[in-house]
């Protein structure tokens, strides 16, 4: 199998996404880009023989399962599932979260993920794949006091990781995660609202004092779905410059 070939990108349009897409995009695989509100991150890739955007409100395990038909149906096949897709409802100290937040940011960060995964699996048992979830270097450090459902959920995705490589092995579909840290993205100015004055003071945190890129990030993701990978499952990789090290 060439690992590479056919890949489904579920929450292409996110800020973290970006030089991902970008490098997918121009290798010759098939990709799918998948988004729901956010068309305009994806208006310079149009749709042809190599890319397809797919539309899709990922609010149930029927609509996870309806993206990964649809790209299957399209590309004859799935060789990776690479999950970006992700949110905070409402970035407030836990004290303040009610039940909708916490259901929300478990079943985006979660839950869907789980019902992406199993499908994709369902469809690599024969020929083998690449599943590559999303988690967060601060999974294992008990999250952030105003992210605490999303970090919660992220420290679920890293069980299921290790889970789901040691069952599927045997179909050789090798599931891995990457957890970026402090990656510069909009998450942090716009859903966060952190100043950049909050945002400098986070960097100087980090032994290598600055912030992550989107393209250190996907460079990452990129050697996950490579052969120099196909010893590798069951794995969470940091992206995050040493922090908490």
């Amino acid at each position: 199998m060439k690992y590479g070939q056919k890949i489904l990108i579920a929450g292409a349009s996110s800020d973290i996404g970006s030089a991902l897409v970008k490098s997918l995009c121009g290798s010759g695989a098939m990709v799918g880009l998948h988004y729901n509100t956010n068309a305009a991150s994806l208006s310079e890739y149009q749709d042809g023989d190599r890319i397809r955007k797919f539309q899709k409100d990922l609010a149930s395990s029927e609509s996870c399962f309806e993206l990964v038909d649809d790209f299957t149906a399209w590309a004859g096949g799935i060789d990776g599932l690479i999950q970006l897709s992700g949110d905070v409802r409402r970035p407030v100290h836990w004290e303040e979260l009610t039940d909708a937040d916490w259901q929300h940011d478990l079943s985006v960060n979660l839950v869907m993920p789980f019902f992406l995964s199993q499908r994709a699996i369902s469809q690599m048992k024969n020929t083998g794949g690449r599943i590559i979830l999303t988690s967060t270097a601060s999974a294992g450090h008990g999250g952030g006091a105003s992210s605490l459902a999303y970090g919660t959920a992220k420290a679920g995705i890293e069980c299921m990781v290790k889970g789901l490589a040691r069952d599927c092995a045997k179909n050789n579909v090798l599931v891995n995660a990457v957890a970026p840290g402090f990656i510069f993205t909009k998450f942090h100015t716009e859903k966060m609202k952190r100043t950049k004055e909050q945002l400098d003071e986070r960097a100087k945190l980090i032994p290598l004092n600055r912030a992550g890129t989107p393209e250190e990030f996907a460079d990452t993701v990129l050697f996950l779905l490579s052969k120099g990978s196909s010893y590798i499952t069951g794995q969470v990789i940091a992206v995050s410059g040493g922090d908490w090290l």
